[in-house]
């Protein structure tokens, strides 16, 4: 009898920054770039909540142009931000590790933080 190998990944649950719908988003390719922040398994991360620039990078000014809805790893830059949305502001907050700046609400009128 052999023994069969296997890996163990830690995969975290999403996280609902929305406070209620209906919402919406916009496809962007974020930038890894100067990501440092990691998940349980090593790979970069940017947080859901977390307020994302033209460029696709974490921008807490008001340069924003969106709100990432879900964690986006680099291995899958593919993501959703928000443009219209009811956002739970102590959740997004909390979870991205961010506190909005007021530049960040300024530039998204049609995003409605509670």
């Amino acid at each position: 009898m052999s023994n069969m190998a296997f890996t163990n990944k830690t995969v975290g649950a999403d996280v609902l920054i929305l406070k209620r719908g209906p919402f919406e988003g916009v496809p962007i390719t974020l930038d890894f770039t100067s990501v440092a922040t990691t998940d349980a398994n090593g790979n970069k991360i940017v947080k859901a909540g977390s307020p994302i620039s033209a460029a696709g990078v974490v921008a807490n000014t008001s340069s924003a142009i969106g709100i990432l809805l879900f964690d986006v790893i680099e291995k899958n830059p593919q993501a959703t931000i928000l443009k219209k949305a009811y956002i739970n502001t102590s959740v997004a907050e909390t979870h991205c590790g961010l506190t909005y700046d007021a530049a960040v609400k300024a530039a998204l009128p049609m995003c409605v933080f509670e």
